[in-house]
Order: structure tokens, then sequence, then C-alpha cells
């Protein structure tokens, strides 16, 4: 999958199981999405980010936003 960053929209930041969750929920609804992980990055890259509740982020293309939220909501509700 290949999306360009200038059309990445930042829909989620929490933990890696409710990213893993809306990326599964979102992939299920053939909506693709990228997950990065921020502390594994910095631990990767030699450094340690301090950990945080919002190291995980979920980012769809911006023609999937309005669909997207959509979707996460009915699957939390």
């Amino acid at each position: 999958m290949h999306m360009a960053a200038d059309e990445l929209i930042h829909i989620y930041s929490g933990s890696f199981l409710n990213a893993q969750f809306i990326s599964n929920v979102l992939d299920e609804n053939n909506i693709k999405c990228i997950v990065k992980d921020d502390y594994q990055n910095s631990i990767i890259a030699g450094w340690v980010s301090p950990g945080s509740e919002n190291s995980i982020r979920v980012f769809v293309a911006k023609k999937d936003v309005k669909a997207a939220k959509e979707i996460i909501k009915k699957a939390r509700d």
C-alpha cells in the first residue's frame, strides 16, 4: 500500500491494543490504514522517548476519513 504523506489524516492516538482494534475494524471494511508506533521507533533509532498513552497513531487516506470515523464509532458502540 502506498499513500503519500500529504494524503494521510491522523484519526487516532492511544494505546497499542486500541490501535490494533481500529486497524482490524478498518481492514474488515476495506479501508487501508497506517499504524505508527513512535515509542517503538525511538527504541529502534537508539534512543527511548518516554512512553506515552498517545505513542501509537493511526492514519487513513483523506478520502476515507469520514467513512473510517463512522465505522470506528459503530464498532465502539
